[in-house]
């Protein structure tokens, strides 16, 4: 009896030795695979400095306004409208995406298709997005050959097929949509003949502390981010 007392206890012994050792071993496995899992995470994760879109319940604080002029923008609308509405975009930016298929037509049919404001675009490509710089000098581009209507063509054409990818050859695609003479088009995008205005519009947005996109200003007050329409109709109204 006491012999198999003694076998008992090892045994129980030997079960318990192993049961700790595989919680051990369990939880040295579990801390590895989370840290690996952290990592790479990380790697994946891309930041970006897009202006975040408010939550609609959160109206936006106006700011001062600033000095800042149309110039050789893009502007739909009546000249004289006594509300100007001018945006800063990146046409690979979700949230400009956002604005563009949620708000934008609304501002056009409430306040510039009436005559009481008019929308002009400037460009603000972000140095992440690697297709931005093209897709901008593409509607310049457009507009160079065809006039405004091509300029406003091609901007509601990459934005349209935003999800789509916007390489050069989509690009030049567009352009063919659009009846655009390719081979003026083609060259014009391919030496980067509206380079310098596409920057110049981002060196001005940086003076102007717009550093996210999209930004808006509104009468010179400054309206960051994908707002619900009901923000832009407020500050319009404001303007008005």
């Amino acid at each position: 009896m006491a012999k198999d007392r003694g076998k008992r206890v090892k045994i129980e012994f030997d079960e318990i030795s192993l049961w700790k050792a595989g919680t051990i071993i369990f939880g040295i496995l579990f801390i590895l695979c989370s840290m690996k899992g952290g990592s790479d995470a990380g790697v994946g994760d891309v930041p970006t400095i897009e202006a975040p879109t408010p939550s609609p319940q959160a109206a936006p604080t106006p700011s001062a306004p600033v000095d800042i002029e149309v110039g050789d923008a893009y502007v739909k609308g009546k000249k004289n409208a006594k509300v100007e509405i001018i945006e800063f975009s990146d046409f690979e930016c979700s949230f400009c995406g956002r604005f563009y298929s949620q708000t934008y037509g609304q501002i056009l049919e409430n306040y510039v298709d009436k005559g009481k404001a008019k929308f002009a675009f400037k460009h603000l490509p972000l140095p992440f997005h690697s297709n931005a710089q093209k897709a901008s000098e593409a509607t310049e581009c457009a507009g160079k050959i065809g006039g405004d209507d091509s300029f406003w063509g091609m901007h509601d054409a990459i934005f349209d097929n935003q999800a789509s990818g916007m390489s050069v050859s989509q690009l030049k695609g567009y352009a063919a949509d659009l009846g655009l003479d390719q081979g003026d088009f083609d060259s014009c995008l391919d030496n980067g003949d509206m380079e310098s205005k596409v920057k110049a519009h981002a060196a001005e947005a940086a003076k102007l502390g717009a550093s996210g996109t999209p930004t808006f200003f509104i009468n010179g007050v400054k309206l960051v981010g994908a707002q619900p329409y009901a923000a832009f109709e407020a500050a319009i109204e404001a303007a008005l």
